[in-house]
């Protein structure tokens, strides 16, 4: 691939994954064999997944690590962290959405990622996009690198990859971005001002490894499609007792006086007027309410 005239050697990947007829094939041989079709595909994806990040790595100089600012424990992922490491690769930890975070929230995080490389940046305001320029362009003066730094951008879907892309190059929709989790479907070079180039790729870490419910709070998966949409809403529940119960009280009209997120939950049920026959109530619907919520972005942590 040439593209103003600076050469890119490109993995050829497909992420679209679907169920078309040489998937038929191979889960018909699967279950020929009894095994699980969908554990053996899962497990084909995650593997496809691990190569692309490991050719992400390589093909860059400088990796981004986009992390959700709300919950970066979550959307963090250290094994990856690890694998630049070993290819004495930089790394910027790029906590996006930091609108969305309390000052207290904020100080936190600095404590706890103070011998790393980090930097609170907001897509929405653009807060922050200077100093990660400013990085960017520290560390490349470390190495002497080629024509054009090569910067890879990486994290889970919905972290907003393509968004931070977007503000550092200063135009709208290079990168498309949606809430529809997985919109960027491979890989692609784009060319920001100056010699800087973006490596862009979908959620290129694989989701397998979360449960749900963490799935629920990374907004990556429909709260209809959830078995147990009652743990989801308790893992955020909790994530408001952590950090800002008062927001979860002003959003839901609800007096928080218990630490225990069930009890949380079952109150602003009964708030929401939620209930069966009999006057029982409808947790399911209760939790269902408060992921779409957290999903929609209207549940926010921010309020002081």
């Amino acid at each position: 691939m040439i593209l103003n005239g600076f050469k890119f050697c490109l993995p050829y990947v497909d992420f679209k994954f679907k169920t078309q007829e040489s998937d038929r094939v191979l889960i018909f041989v699967l279950l020929r064999r009894k095994i699980k079709p969908q554990n053996q595909l899962n497990h084909m994806k995650m593997h496809h997944f691990w190569r692309i990040v490991d050719r992400v790595i390589y093909e860059s100089d400088i990796l981004l690590e986009v992390i959700d600012a709300r919950m970066p424990k979550l959307t963090r992922n250290k094994k990856v962290e690890n694998k630049i490491r070993r290819k004495r690769k930089f790394l910027i930890l790029v906590i996006n959405k930091s609108d969305l975070i309390t000052r207290k929230m904020r100080m936190n995080f600095l404590r706890e990622f103070e011998s790393e490389e980090v930097v609170f940046v907001s897509c929405k305001d653009r807060t922050g996009i200077f100093a990660l320029k400013e990085m960017i362009f520290k560390l490349a003066k470390k190495r002497r690198y080629g024509n054009y730094i090569k910067v890879g951008v990486i994290g889970y879907p919905n972290t907003g990859k393509s968004s931070v892309i977007n503000v550092l190059i200063g135009f709208k929709e290079v990168a498309k971005t949606s809430p529809i989790a997985g919109l960027t479907r491979g890989v692609q070079w784009i060319r920001g001002k100056g010699n800087i180039m973006f490596l862009d790729t979908p959620g290129v870490i694989p989701l397998d490894e979360k449960d749900e419910a963490e799935q629920a709070l990374m907004s990556v998966i429909d709260p209809d499609k959830l078995e147990n949409p009652d743990l989801a809403a308790m893992k955020i529940i909790q994530l408001f007792l952590d950090n800002n119960r008062r927001s979860l009280e002003k959003f839901y009209g609800v007096k928080v006086e218990t630490d225990d997120a069930s009890e949380i939950l079952l109150e602003i049920g009964r708030k929401k007027n939620f209930l069966w026959k009999g006057g029982k109530i409808d947790e399911g619907r209760t939790a269902l309410m408060i992921i779409r919520d957290w999903q929609k972005g209207d549940l926010l942590l921010l309020v002081e």
